[in-house]
């Protein structure tokens, strides 16, 4: 199951008709079967109300939302493939698409170092503790960053970072979002209610040296945390999905740059997970970013292939549309 955020019209499930596809607006879908199937109607107006149309209504009741949502991919595909035109459904590729985060309250916990290959190349480069570069799951705590809910855009959008960037790099990655399950401290389990694509976009000037961002830890989050700086998408990836074998790869202009899997994650999302609730408390709708395999710009230091005005950045893991955003820097 597959859902997105549609721009101007809310959250939208895809479906898959004669390998064409389309999306229904679902809570547009709800009124328009309201006369012949009102316990259907009733469902979606209590998960999706409002115009801001949360997902942590549907994360928290999933398995009520879940048949709601099939019922209606039911429904939806045999108008579909009877011509029928009264439920809102359009073609995939002619939408314009929102980042399918749950909600703006959610929590997201990006990781720093966790594939051992890109860790070893930055170090080359940046000061990285021993501890991060040789470590292991069992000796080295995960670490990384907070990523600011307002700074995500989604496919197709436009990334510009502050004037005066000189270099500007990609980390293609997988975003997991949690259910309404126990995340307990010390549990090595993670109850995982969907994932997309992830772009963490990150400016390397300070850590190169060419220029001051702050005089403290505001460095690493601002660097990361500009408009713009994140993007994910195009959907969703939803229903118990599997990601600990999620192949991950990266293009700049069609040249592939990165290429990994989460199964060479140095910390697990159940790991990352449990380390976490030991300080705050997780649920649904929390995301946990799984960091970044080797090949990034940084990791050729100053003369690294970094990204320049109007490249073509593509993101594609396992079970998701390429994510894709085009660069405007700065004059």
């Amino acid at each position: 199951m597959r859902l997105v955020r549609v721009v101007g019209s809310g959250t939208g499930l895809i479906l898959e008709v004669d390998q064409n596809l389309h999306v229904i607006d679902v809570a547009a879908a709800g009124s328009v079967l309201r006369p012949e199937n009102t316990s259907l109607a009733d469902g979606i107006d209590a998960l999706f109300a409002g115009p801001a149309q949360s997902w942590l209504p549907m994360i928290r009741e999933w398995v009520k939302a879940r048949e709601l949502l099939r019922q209606l991919a039911l429904i939806a595909t045999d108008d579909l493939r009877a011509g029928r035109t009264r439920l809102p459904i359009r073609r995939y590729e002619d939408l314009s698409l929102d980042p399918p985060i749950p909600d703006p309250t959610s929590r997201i916990f990006a990781m720093g170092g966790n594939f051992p290959a890109h860790a070893q190349k930055m170090a080359t480069k940046i000061d990285l503790p021993d501890s991060v570069v040789n470590g292991s799951a069992a000796t080295t705590p995960p670490w990384g960053f907070y990523v600011i809910p307002g700074t995500i855009v989604g496919t197709e959008h436009r990334v510009t970072p502050p004037p005066g960037t000189r270099y500007l790099d990609y980390e293609a990655e997988v975003a997991v979002v949690l259910d309404s399950g126990d995340h307990r401290p010390g549990s090595s389990e993670v109850s995982i209610w969907g994932y997309t694509a992830w772009n963490d976009f990150s400016i390397r000037d300070a850590a190169l040296g060419v220029s001051l961002t702050d005089h403290g830890p505001l460095t690493w989050s601002l660097t990361k945390n500009f408009r713009t700086g994140n993007s994910c998408g195009p959907w969703m990836v939803v229903n118990q999905p599997r990601v600990d074998t999620l192949g991950i790869s990266c293009s700049v202009n069609h040249e592939v740059r990165q290429s990994g899997n989460t199964s060479e994650m140095t910390h697990s999302f159940g790991a990352i997970a449990a380390y976490v609730s030991t300080y705050v408390p997780i649920g649904a709708g929390d995301m946990i970013l799984s960091g970044t395999p080797a090949g990034t710009a940084m990791e050729g230091g100053i003369d690294g292939a970094f990204l320049r005005d109007g490249d073509r950045v593509s993101v594609l893991v396992d079970g998701v549309d390429t994510l894709v955003n085009t660069i405007s820097m700065p004059d």
